[in-house]
């Protein structure tokens, strides 16, 4: 079972509304918020596959926890947040939710404010999702909220920062990926999967690196993967359940970066005709590769991915020599 990031939300019909009282919910139901030794960031390691939270603080209550999600362009909130912080759940204002397998109406939640690090978002109308499909995480931070400034991971000392600036400048042991932003900021990069160009979306809410079915044709034509392959299931923050191939795939080269064969798994998702990328080879790199990394920083303001990698063999290495970008100017 593999669970997946979000796609898009966008504006949706309506139906009736509800309102649930607090005192009917069960003490259970109620989101707790977090300690202070809560472990928001977790490297991916052979037997584990690593996460990024950030401490949100919404109407001032917090810290919880909510996914730092790259590929969403819409925050979401869990309904036991919205519970426990006495919010009406709206079901006659619902947004069309558009995840990695499909898209549904659901219905959402005003915010007055929700804050991490130096991010505040002011009177905002959120999706409200079920928390089993983000880890049971509180809510997924997206890029309506981080999108302008700066978003720092350190895998390597377990921290996120979030800050309403440009990155900070970095030395020589950092690779910079040139990126274009899509979508109210989808981080897009030109790769090579083996001999193959493809487009790479960079996705720290998905738990497995994604291929689409163009990407598969590709790399079968050239004969450089397995026939065979382990079925899995995958799922997003929508509803719907989509099956895929689990295929052990040819090294990715992205600028100077270079991945050694990882798992991939190959798919007829909805979210790559989301994205616009359905006809050409491309890849959703999760965080089960980008955890291998010391840290990674993406800098929306200058459109650049920049990496560190680990001095360990094996997983994500450095190539100084990698292919130059090539993606075109808008």
């Amino acid at each position: 079972m593999i669970w997946a990031a979000i796609g898009m939300a966008m504006s949706g019909g309506a139906v009736a509304q509800i309102a649930i009282p607090q005192s009917a919910i069960p003490q259970s139901e109620l989101a707790d918020t977090k300690p202070d030794d809560f472990v928001y960031v977790a490297a991916t390691s052979q037997d584990r596959v690593g996460r990024v939270m950030t401490p949100v603080f919404v109407n001032g209550v917090g810290p919880f926890a909510f996914v730092v999600d790259t590929g969403a362009s819409s925050t979401v909130i869990a309904p036991r947040v919205a519970r426990r912080l006495s919010l009406r759940i709206d079901t006659s204002n619902p947004k069309l939710l558009r995840g990695i397998t499909g898209s549904e109406l659901v219905p959402t939640v005003n915010v007055s404010n929700i804050t991490a690090g130096g991010i505040t978002l002011e009177n905002s109308s959120l999706p409200v999702v079920e928390p089993r499909v983000f880890a049971d995480a509180d809510g997924i931070f997206g890029a309506d909220a981080f999108g302008r400034g700066c978003l720092i991971v350190s895998f390597e000392r377990g921290k996120v920062a979030i800050l309403a600036k440009p990155c900070p400048r970095v030395d020589d042991n950092w690779e910079k990926v040139r990126a274009r932003l899509r979508f109210g900021g989808l981080v897009v990069a030109d790769a090579h999967i083996g001999a193959t160009r493809a487009v790479a979306i960079i996705d720290t809410g998905a738990e497995r690196s994604l291929g689409n079915p163009a990407l598969l044709a590709a790399l079968r034509e050239r004969k450089k993967i397995s026939l065979d392959s382990n079925r899995t299931q995958v799922y997003s923050a929508t509803s719907q359940i989509v099956f895929g191939d689990l295929l052990v795939t040819p090294s990715l080269r992205m600028g100077g970066m270079s991945v050694g064969r990882f798992q991939v798994v190959y798919g007829d998702f909805e979210v790559f005709r989301i994205w616009d990328v359905a006809d050409r080879p491309a890849i959703v790199l999760g965080i089960d590769v980008l955890g291998q990394l010391d840290a990674m920083m993406i800098d929306y303001t200058r459109s650049e991915l920049l990496v560190l990698p680990r001095d360990s063999t094996g997983g994500v290495a450095m190539k100084r020599r990698g292919m130059p970008t090539r993606l075109p100017r808008n």
